[in-house]
């Protein structure tokens, strides 16, 4: 028979064995709480809201309720705001930001989006949404439906309230139009109807993308109202250079239906545009309604030396250096 008493080598080692883990466990605890963290007793979660560029915007007419019908390839990119929300004891939405031009109330999607959430699923608490700005307000990257994806995420998760992924793009369809792309777990996607029809594409290739904010206020409902054109519709044609994976074809097919409408009303944008194409950049769009001005480069030095350049002439203008934010 074989002896059933261990070696005190043996136990040293089963010893060291069940310290190892529960120190697995702890760290597989950790990772699931993810940034999940106690702010003066209370539950906070940090979450990033991601900025996103349209490489196409196609207008494909008027629907019968006032609103365009749209097919546009959207990208989200590494620019993002850094939203801590946090659970408070006095039953109330408060919001913080280190931009004073951030609305505090209703007005504000990230406050809609908690007081949708607290109605909704009976939450007892207060909620408190800490919104460091980084990307330009009404500059046609979705900010603020960026930052209302946020907090509809931060929220599910801190009060573990198992909402699926399908409803939580029901409930921020009712907020904007831009918020399903920004809940959506994938960095490229097509987006039809009025936005809320998405297909997620294969990921975008890496490449540089120069931004430029030219600080000007633009009505995305002045915008569309004003446009009567036909679209020639450059989707399809995106579609396919996504799917090569081709950064030449991908950038040669950039397109939005909207910049004639906005260039007549903002001439620089116009202007911006054309100064990246003299700095040899391989394609140049605008970005929504406008009047975000976006450029793809061969390089990040590239890249950084035609905003440097681009700058001198632009000094009002916010750049930005940034790439495609692919999520999965």
């Amino acid at each position: 028979m074989q002896n059933m008493h261990r070696s005190p080598a043996s136990k040293k080692i089963l010893f060291f064995d069940k310290i190892r883990l529960h120190f697995l466990k702890i760290c597989f605890i950790i990772l699931a709480m993810e940034n999940l963290y106690k702010i003066n007793g209370e539950k906070s979660l940090e979450i990033k809201a991601w900025a996103k560029i349209n490489l196409t915007l196609d207008v494909l007419g008027k629907m019968p309720n006032g609103y365009h019908q749209l097919s546009t390839v959207m990208q989200k990119i590494s620019l993002y705001d850094l939203l801590t929300i946090s659970v408070q004891d006095t039953p109330k939405i408060s919001i913080t930001s280190n931009n004073s031009a951030i609305p505090t109330d209703e007005s504000n999607l990230a406050y809609r989006a908690a007081e949708r959430l607290i109605s909704s699923y009976n939450i007892q608490k207060g909620i408190k949404i800490d919104i460091k700005k980084h990307i330009p307000i009404s500059a046609g990257l979705a900010g603020g439906s960026a930052d209302c994806a946020a907090t509809l995420t931060g929220i599910n998760k801190l009060f573990a309230l198992k909402i699926p992924s399908e409803k939580l793009a029901e409930i921020g369809k009712s907020l904007g139009a831009d918020v399903p792309f920004c809940l959506l777990n994938a960095g490229t996607a097509l987006a039809e109807g009025i936005g809320e029809k998405l297909t997620a594409l294969k990921s975008h290739p890496p490449v540089s993308i120069a931004l430029a904010h030219l600080p000007v206020e633009v009505s995305t409902k002045d915008v569309f109202s004003r446009y009567f054109g036909r679209s020639e519709g450059q989707s399809p044609f995106m579609l396919k250079a996504i799917t090569s994976g081709d950064i030449a074809s991908i950038a040669e097919n950039l397109a939005n239906d909207l910049t004639e409408v906005t260039t007549a009303l903002h001439p620089k944008i116009l202007d911006l545009i054309s100064a990246f194409r003299e700095h040899r950049a391989l394609g140049v769009n605008m970005s929504g309604s406008g009047p975000t001005v976006f450029a793809y480069f061969t390089s990040e030095t590239h890249a950084t030396m035609a905003i440097k350049i681009i700058n001198k002439s632009f000094p009002e203008c916010n750049f930005f250096c940034v790439r495609p934010k692919n999520l999965t």
